[in-house]
């Protein structure tokens, strides 16, 4: 095994910081585009959660934990976020682990940079791949993913996790593709989609339609939200969804509403599902990813250094 992957197993979670309130983040309010906004962010807060990251992706929320989950890439961690304001280690020497997602039976999923893996664990010990090819050859390194109503596994799957040495081992793609990806019931993984680096991914509130964004470099018209209509079997009818302001569209979630809450250089950026552009939620840095906890009170961003917290009204 290279020396760069050995995985060393974190038993007891170390802890990074003890319990206690979030801290307020000095940042501008949220800006209102259109007014059925202002219902939902109208008094909205964003609140620090952790800063003492290298760089923070990969949001998910565990409800049989009641944990938020997220990556560490560069420091090689998956940690965890307690509602009582404790942050710990739950994975520890990581494989460059960037996107998390929580199957229906409360294991984690993630993805694996290093291993160039689809990855399962319990939120402790060491990860266990669980998809490293698909149609004969190797994946990339898997960067975001979802686990849909049905409980199969959807994950993008580009080539920056070759390309970086700080955030994966530098290689070579074997299928000369970078698409969508889907492991069905039976395990086995197939390319659902090509897409110019797919980067963040999620379904639409009634599972027929899906949202992934690319994010291709020195390509400034590829860079957006596309949707996809989804029969079960199939992905089809590929159309462009929205841009962003600034920067690109990184990860996002789709709330049950059907609004997209994307990810952006100026913080997070507010879609119905007609693409209209309905607020900005400023953050102090660029930000990479969000989730919503299960009772959608909360938005969760990771982004550099940082974990914050959007609560909602």
């Amino acid at each position: 095994m290279n020396s760069a992957l050995q995985l060393a197993p974190v038993l007891i979670p170390a802890r990074l910081r003890p319990p206690g309130a979030p801290v307020p983040t000095d940042v501008d309010p949220p800006r209102i585009h259109r007014p059925e906004a202002r219902a939902v962010l109208g008094n909205a807060r964003l609140l620090t959660l952790y800063d003492q990251a290298s760089w923070s992706e990969g949001p998910a929320w565990w409800p049989q934990e009641q944990t938020l989950v997220w990556s560490d890439i560069v420091g090689r961690r998956v940690l965890g976020w307690r509602v009582n304001g404790a942050v710990d280690v739950l994975l520890d020497a990581t494989p460059f682990t960037n996107g998390n997602a929580i199957l229906p039976d409360g294991a984690l999923v993630h993805c694996e940079h290093g291993r160039r893996a689809i990855s399962r664990s319990e939120g402790k010990g060491i990860a266990t791949p669980i998809a490293t090819s698909a149609e004969g050859s190797r994946l990339n390194a898997p960067n975001d993913l979802i686990v849909a109503a049905d409980g199969t596994i959807w994950f993008s799957d580009p080539t920056f996790g070759l390309e970086n040495p700080r955030q994966g081992i530098p290689g070579h793609s074997e299928s000369g593709r970078t698409a969508l990806c889907r492991i069905g019931a039976d395990g086995t993984a197939r390319r659902m989609a090509d897409m110019k680096q797919p980067n963040g991914l999620a379904f639409s509130p009634d599972g027929r339609t899906l949202y992934a964004s690319q994010t291709p470099e020195h390509s400034e018209g590829d860079v957006a939200i596309f949707t996809f209509d989804w029969d079960g079997a199939t992905l089809s009818n590929k159309r462009r969804f929205a841009t962003v302001p600034e920067g690109i569209p990184d990860g996002f979630s789709v709330d049950r509403r059907g609004w997209l809450w994307s990810s952006s250089n100026a913080g997070i950026e507010v879609f119905d599902d007609a693409a209209n552009h309905l607020a900005t939620v400023p953050t102090p840095s660029i930000c990479s990813n969000c989730t919503f906890d299960g009772d959608q009170a909360r938005l969760f961003i990771t982004g550099g250094a940082h974990l914050w917290m959007l609560a909602l009204t």
